[in-house]
């Protein structure tokens, strides 16, 4: 919901940091860095190491919005777009496991939350698939004023600057996952029908 408005805020201090970035290094590099980050991250919350773990978190997102920004300075590829959603994909899903595995109390929720990640991942990702036919059936698709990125997904109430702020709030207030955790599923629920119901509608 609010990652049209966030990019277009970030991208200037992003690119500053991509074209210095891009001297030493390439944006592949900077993924797998931020995959590591990632990673980190899981096992602190795992050892409930929370604080440290917001700290590897920022790191994750930093390392996610400037390999982008490294791309699109030269040409985003195929490989690049696919590594970055991997990544993502498979850090998103270790923070709600790595809730549940650190306490018996959060691992009905942290179930939940995995679901319902399938869920908003597949909309995302199927929506993404057929793209090109959906330009065929919708004259009413107008990006000229999007990122440019290599691929165009579903928007919905629940994005990527939204599971961040979620992932902030979990680490900030660990001992109210429970309460955040059934909140954000609701909010991916509504997410996935809605998508649901566009596509759908899109294609028909």
């Amino acid at each position: 919901m609010f990652d049209r408005p966030i990019q277009k805020i970030i991208q200037y201090p992003l690119k500053l940091i991509a074209r210095y970035l891009l001297k030493y290094t390439k944006p592949d590099h900077i993924t797998f860095v931020g995959f590591i980050f990632g990673i980190l991250m899981c096992a602190c919350i795992y050892l409930q190491f929370f604080k440290i773990a917001l700290v590897f978190l920022i790191l994750n997102r930093i390392s996610d919005g400037v390999d982008g920004a490294m791309a699109r300075l030269t040409s985003p590829s195929p490989r690049g777009g696919y590594l970055d959603i991997v990544a993502d994909f498979i850090i998103y899903a270790g923070f709600v496991l790595s809730y549940g595995l650190s306490s018996p109390d959060k691992l009905i929720v942290s179930a939940l939350l995995l679901f319902s990640f399938i869920g908003t991942g597949t909309t995302f990702l199927a929506r993404a698939a057929i793209q090109h036919q959906i330009h065929q059936y919708s004259h009413s698709n107008n990006q000229e004023n999007e990122i440019n990125k290599s691929f165009h997904y579903a928007s919905g109430l629940i994005e990527g600057t939204e599971t961040i702020i979620f992932m902030i709030l979990c680490l900030i207030l660990p001992s109210y996952f429970n309460f955040i955790g059934l909140a954000f599923f609701i909010l991916c629920i509504i997410t996935i029908v809605s998508r649901i119901y566009v596509c759908y509608k899109e294609l028909s």
